[in-house]
């Protein structure tokens, strides 16, 4: 396979031709692949194209049963939420140095523009709406001390977890799964394009 170079890269991700999924399944797999620089490329030009790409914008509708897997154990569970913040809980007895250690992994998993998604000080992890602090359905605690943010829809949680896999190198399906049970369309596309995450730094290297 041809090396992708940083140049080629930053002129890949900067072609109007390619949507803000495109780009964010590129820097996700660079991600998985350790093209740290290269993940840093496809992170700055979403800042610069599509300012906000990042920010939660709207909160899921009721509570949607969801089916949480994590290496060879399934859990059924009444909400989403209770889905997600139990596969973070697995993700982090796998990855703790994740928030032990503040890098560049930490920041890419936990940091938003708005609003953090995990956070140590719930006022600094709503830094731009400080007053969500203030209800719990926003948050959870972790067993880590950690906050994680709540005021998420589903496809955004699908992303961190995404994001946090990436880190952890943990497959999706082989490793885990969360999956919503009356999937909204925003989610569903979301799979659908994860489903295509693994070709992609392949289809720009034989480019």
């Amino acid at each position: 396979m041809v090396t992708v170079t940083p140049d080629r890269f930053r002129n890949l991700v900067r072609d109007p031709s390619r949507s803000r999924q495109d780009i964010e399944q590129m820097m996700r797999n660079a991600v998985a692949k350790g093209e740290t620089e290269l993940a840093r490329i496809a992170k700055e030009a979403l800042d610069s194209r599509f300012p906000g790409w990042d920010v939660p914008h709207t909160r899921a509708a009721g509570a949607r049963p969801t089916v949480a897997f994590f290496r060879g154990t399934e859990r059924r569970f009444d909400t989403s939420k209770e889905a997600y913040i139990w596969v973070l809980e697995r993700f982090i007895s796998v990855k703790p140095r994740l928030f032990e250690t503040i890098n560049w992994e930490t920041v890419f998993v936990a940091k938003g523009r708005k609003r953090n998604y995990f956070g140590k000080d719930l006022k600094a992890m709503f830094h731009g709406s400080p007053h969500l602090a203030d209800d719990r359905n926003n948050y959870a605690r972790l067993t880590n001390g950690w906050y994680a943010n709540t005021n998420l829809n589903n496809a955004q949680k699908f992303d961190i977890l995404c994001r946090f896999a990436a880190i952890a190198k943990l497959d999706y399906e082989k490793d885990w799964r969360w999956d919503v049970e009356d999937r909204s369309d925003e989610l569903r596309a979301h799979e659908e394009r994860r489903a295509l995450a693994e070709r992609l730094l392949d289809e720009l290297g034989k480019a």
